[in-house]
């Protein structure tokens, strides 16, 4: 085997650390004094679709075509879920002379495209029998109760009965990984913790309060995480490369805003009545639009049908906007920590489609891009969030890349792949 990429889905540097040298997650501890541990942004928006996808592919959204887990189909107003169709570069696994791969629950790669090897999709995945590949695989893993994402409605039933449900999906993938680990050799496997994302987002409050009686269970889970990579590591011959990484760092939650409302409420964003509110329903006056997490696009003429925004008007709206968010309130709480320009944020063949502005949010504030007008501030479950600073990176073996000062998910293969990506390179020019 050359190489083992393991994911811990919104797993932050310093929790990482704090873990290992706390005791939480002894395996870990022992794993990063071998190898180098640094923090990594993640993708513009910090959303796991686009993250994962220039994890995978080494490119940012303008090179690989994700923005986000949705987008308007150009030329339109029709919304649709991102896919593995939607990369418009190859994944490091379906490019020439990789070799036979296993790679199991990376999100954004469903449905399950034939690749050399097998593939088991990550989220968002619609079924699993779309989202395996080779196809005759499916019948084994649905015989131990395989599943494409926990069941995220458990949670209306309790924090407990959700923690549990994270358990058993996280015990059958394991299952899986070992079971087709051991029936070929593989030359790289990829694979993915996605229940520790799940797990931020509805219990951070309980992390941060130590008094509270679901503490224990948030460390608990990270210690069986920790288990699961001790039974990982055990298996690894020490000339494979070992990366780790997570797609963006996570932080508390105490206010979801809707942007849509925001820029309704304002003037921006004019909608016809409709008792189910789309994009569709946007009217000729409407100047921006927002779509998740923090994605503003101006209505432009020719990108969008009914669009009336000139090239002219595009450049003195973008500075009302960025000064429009970046002095926005919501409660007495200011909703922006910076507003990016997309033209500054991406390249590559696909940059064009890429939002105008990219809104990155305050502290302790989600951003959504919801077109529902009826609810600026979102109540949600949810009560911990993405960060675009602080995703984990480790790296050990031999013949690696040089890890860049300010290191970035497009980075990751550069460092690790460092030869597979040169010859890339050069077949390209």
């Amino acid at each position: 085997m050359n190489m083992f990429l393991l994911g811990i889905d919104g797993l932050p540097r310093w929790m990482w650390q704090q873990f290992a040298d706390s005791g939480v997650m002894p395996n870990s501890q022992q794993l990063l004094k071998t190898g180098t541990l640094v923090p990594m942004k993640s993708a513009l928006p910090e959303v796991s679709s686009a993250a994962w996808a220039s994890i995978v592919t080494g490119e940012n959204s303008g090179g690989h075509n994700v923005f986000g887990f949705t987008d308007l189909m150009d030329g339109s107003y029709t919304l649709g879920f991102t896919s593995s169709r939607t990369f418009r570069s190859k994944p490091f696994w379906a490019r020439e002379g990789a070799g036979p791969s296993l790679i199991m629950n990376v999100p954004q790669t469903y449905p399950a495209l034939p690749m050399p090897g097998m593939l088991v999709s990550g989220f968002v995945a619609l079924d699993l029998k779309r989202a395996v590949h080779p196809p005759e695989e499916l019948a084994w893993l649905e015989s131990i109760g395989y599943a494409v994402d926990a069941d995220m409605s458990l949670v209306e039933k309790g924090k407990q009965r959700f923690v549990d449900e994270l358990r058993r999906v996280m015990a059958a993938r394991c299952q899986a990984l070992h079971h087709h680990w051991d029936r070929l050799p593989w030359q790289n496997i990829m694979f993915v913790f996605t229940g520790t994302d799940r797990l931020n987002h509805y219990l951070w409050e309980d992390y941060e309060d130590t008094s509270s009686p679901f503490h224990q269970t948030f460390l608990d889970y990270y210690h069986e995480v920790d288990n699961q990579i001790g039974s990982i590591l055990e298996r690894l011959d020490d000339d494979v490369t070992l990366a780790a990484v997570s797609d963006h760092g996570f932080a508390r939650q105490r206010l979801s805003v809707n942007l849509n409302c925001l820029l309704a409420e304002n003037g921006f964003l004019r909608l016809k009545e409709s008792q189910r509110p789309s994009y569709i329903d946007m009217l000729p006056e409407t100047k921006a639009f927002a779509m998740d997490p923090g994605r503003i696009y101006l209505h432009r003429q020719g990108r969008y049908p009914g669009g009336t925004v000139a090239a002219e008007e595009a450049e003195p709206l973008m500075q009302q906007l960025t000064t429009f968010f970046q002095n926005a309130t919501v409660n007495g709480q200011p909703i922006a920590s910076e507003v990016i320009r997309g033209k500054d944020a991406y390249s590559g063949p696909f940059a064009h489609r890429a939002p105008d502005l990219i809104v990155m949010a305050a502290k302790d504030v989600a951003l959504s891009g919801r077109v529902n007008l009826s609810e600026l501030v979102e109540s949600t479950r949810i009560n911990g969030k993405h960060t675009y600073e602080e995703s984990s990176f480790f790296v050990r073996g031999k013949g690696l890349g040089k890890i860049p000062a300010d290191m970035k998910v497009e980075n990751v293969l550069d460092v690790v792949m460092p030869k597979h990506m040169e010859q890339i390179a050069r077949r390209a020019a």
